[in-house]
């Protein structure tokens, strides 16, 4: 074929590919814009436009929301905000009773990031739960974060669903969910007036009044009842045949009282929540639509000896005195950390942890002693009998090294262990709250508490 020819079908080939690229893009055009949502609108417009629509939505409850937040350890909390046109928001928070308060004001933004978000962005009960040092939430609520995460929580939330019942909200960073609901006219004056404060220091109160507290099941038996500020769980306990049965689930404080997620089942019937009557100063229950009272014992529903291996394993001793440290221990625990401290390793004492397993029937005392900045372990195995009323006998095993080398300066205390028997019972303080303490039955003033731990 001559060379012109072939240059002409070129050029002709090119004309009729590129025509046909200008008709494919103007019908994609066309396509797309019968297809848009938003008809006219520049990305940039219809963002905006959905952020104004979203303010609407939080401004535009009048008398705020409710809010329940989970963290993304399955922690709950409750809130109440009440969104203001100027980018304020008013909070209040079950986080710790200060929170709980009457709300303050902090700010909040609207911004288009991938989805839209809402930011809270100044400091709030929010942040609390995201702070990365975990003694600011310990040291208002007693709760231990974890460093630099705090309670997994956040304070940028992208948006997920909004409607006349709900908005839905996802954590940015660590996935919490919060759900928002609108209040009531009663509810916001409730929490503007500081009842949640009031129920979660009320709540308080009672639990130190009344440690030993029950609620009375069909059958004629006493449910103890633990309502675990710390945890936020709320147990019942019994005793079948000699083992201890839990149920339990968590809560968060509301203006009523305690809120169950999920609800607790007992014998077949559901309980969504627990009640507080003020006036009385008492919780009760609905159950089949009858008010049954959580009721108070002098002494404990069921002795402590039964939950060593179920909520706790070890005693755990301070080296500083606790409430329920008899003269006599005070005094041998002192000459011990002094003989210790003046024997040839130069020891200084801290915590001795009495840590028993009830599978084997052990108990092993770990005594923890520094040599400079080093952390050594003192350690005495024992075996132990257990009558049904829980009285221990304990027999003393080979020590390991390092309890081989402080044996005599451990003395004052061993003599105990090896000879007399022992019972374990609660201590209550009302600072200290519930501590364990073991009591010489051959030597009954010699007694001492320590905290009671779960340690591998």
């Amino acid at each position: 074929m001559p060379r012109a020819i072939r240059c002409y079908r070129n050029i002709y080939m090119k004309k009729i590919y590129f025509l046909s690229l200008v008709l494919f893009t103007l019908l994609s055009a066309c396509q797309k814009d019968e297809n848009d949502p938003a008809p006219g609108q520049r990305p940039d417009e219809r963002l905006a436009k959905a952020l104004a629509d979203y303010k609407a939505q939080l401004t535009g409850a009048p008398y705020g929301w409710k809010a329940m937040l989970t963290t993304g350890e399955d922690r709950k909390y409750s809130f109440f905000l009440k969104f203001n046109e100027n980018d304020r928001v008013s909070m209040s928070a079950d986080v710790s009773s200060s929170s709980a308060g009457v709300p303050t004001e902090s700010t909040y933004r609207l911004k288009g990031m991938q989805q839209p978000a809402l930011i809270f962005d100044t400091y709030s009960p929010l942040h609390l739960l995201a702070d990365p040092d975990p003694e600011v939430l310990f040291n208002l609520n007693g709760q231990e974060g974890t460093e630099g995460q705090g309670m997994f929580s956040d304070f940028e939330f992208t948006i997920d669903s909004v409607n006349t019942s709900a908005i839905r909200l996802t954590g940015n960073l660590q996935q919490s969910q919060m759900i928002l609901v609108q209040a009531t006219q009663e509810e916001f004056n409730a929490y503007n007036a500081g009842k949640l404060k009031t129920i979660l220091d009320e709540t308080s109160a009672y639990s130190k009044a009344n440690p030993f507290l029950f609620l009375p099941a069909p059958n004629g038996n006493k449910l103890q009842v633990d309502i675990n500020a710390t945890n936020r769980t709320f147990s019942l306990v019994s005793l079948e045949n000699g083992n201890v049965q839990i149920i339990s689930t968590t809560f968060t404080y509301t203006l009523r009282g305690l809120l169950f997620d999920p609800p607790l089942v007992l014998n077949g019937t559901t309980i969504s929540e627990l009640l507080w009557d003020s006036a009385q100063q008492v919780y009760y229950a609905e159950i089949n639509g009858n008010r049954v009272v959580v009721q108070s014992s002098p002494t404990a529903i069921i002795p402590l000896h039964n939950f060593v291996g179920v909520t706790f394993n070890t005693v755990a001793v301070p080296p500083q005195a606790l409430p329920g440290w008899s003269p006599d221990f005070t005094s041998k625990q002192q000459q011990i950390a002094t003989a210790l401290l003046n024997s040839n390793y130069n020891l200084r004492l801290d915590y001795m942890l009495f840590l028993f397993n009830p599978q084997s029937r052990s108990m092993q005392l770990y005594a923890a002693v520094y040599q400079g900045n080093n952390l050594f372990y003192a350690i005495f195995p024992y075996t132990y009998t257990k009558t049904a009323d829980g009285v221990y006998k304990f027999s003393a095993q080979t020590p390991n090294g390092n309890g081989q080398l402080v044996v005599q300066e451990m003395s004052p205390i061993l003599t105990h262990l090896n000879n007399d028997r022992f019972v374990l019972d609660y201590f209550q303080d009302p600072n200290e709250g519930t501590l364990g303490q073991m009591k010489s039955i051959e030597n009954p003033d010699f007694y001492f508490t320590g905290t009671l731990e779960t340690l591998q």
